[in-house]
């Protein structure tokens, strides 16, 4: 879990701040950086192997009117692998295992399709074994879309009634949604460590004719940007890191 230095001064900086506040000094307010811990045994974990994520099961429509949008996406999971590989890299808690190694690995290797089910963790962990690392990160995604009309209001001046009158225009919002299910397995155990899930969204506005070339365009800038974020909420769960907390001191009155 999070833990928080400074944290036993919180109640008596409560304390000192209402006393001085009663008394009307000037307070200036500083950014003071806490270190966050992982959530996860960094001693325990800290050579690190990602293989590629998979497709999340598949809907042509889901029930909350959201369109699966995977099938545009099909190589989009060694993507998510190698911007996660990136990104715990410059960590230095962790070790991982560069691209070219795991691919050489797992070429010609059947990945298991669902990393949930027992049989899934005992085969990533094998795979893990023979990386010498000490746990695997992996997971599935899915990719949706969905549009709704949306209306934008203004105030505009109306030259022939010589005041400011209420206006709107009518749009069509397309949203980007991206769900991201990230699991760490354990080498020794063959078990799941961490299991979460990570949600990350985008919205773009669109007449009817740009909403139907969007619809047949390209998405993967997109996803990537998606995914970017998806990520960088794991990595902030997984890596020890510095956050900014404010903190105030009393100015003399003279």
């Amino acid at each position: 879990m999070k833990k928080f230095e400074f944290l036993p001064l919180t109640f008596s900086l409560l304390i000192f701040l209402v006393g001085v506040l009663g008394c009307g000094q000037r307070m200036l307010e500083i950014g003071v950086p806490v270190k966050v811990d992982s959530e996860i045994d960094i001693d325990r974990y800290q050579k690190l192997a990602v293989l590629p994520f998979v497709q999340g099961e598949l809907y042509t429509k889901s029930s909350n009117g959201l369109l699966d949008n995977n099938a545009s996406l099909e190589n989009m999971g060694p993507e998510i692998a190698l911007q996660l590989r990136h990104r715990l890299s410059r960590h230095r808690a962790f070790e991982v295992v560069d691209s070219q190694e795991t691919a050489e690995m797992i070429a010609g290797e059947n990945l298991p399709g669902n990393v949930f089910e027992v049989e899934g963790q005992k085969q990533i962990a094998q795979i893990g074994e023979y990386l010498e690392s000490s746990a695997v990160i992996t997971g599935s995604f899915r990719f949706f879309t969905t549009s709704e009309p949306r209306r934008h209001y203004r105030e505009r001046y109306s030259p022939g009634l010589q005041r400011y009158i209420s206006d709107y225009q009518d749009y069509l919002q397309k949203n980007y949604i991206l769900v991201l299910r990230v699991v760490l397995v354990d080498v020794d155990s063959q078990k799941i460590i961490w299991d979460d899930v990570y949600r990350a969204t985008a919205s773009e506005a669109h007449s009817l004719g740009t909403l139907i070339v969007s619809q047949i365009a390209s998405s993967d800038s997109t996803f990537r940007r998606l995914a970017k974020q998806s990520i960088s909420q794991f990595i902030k769960k997984i890596a020890p890191h510095y956050e900014r907390e404010d903190r105030y001191i009393a100015l003399s009155p003279n």
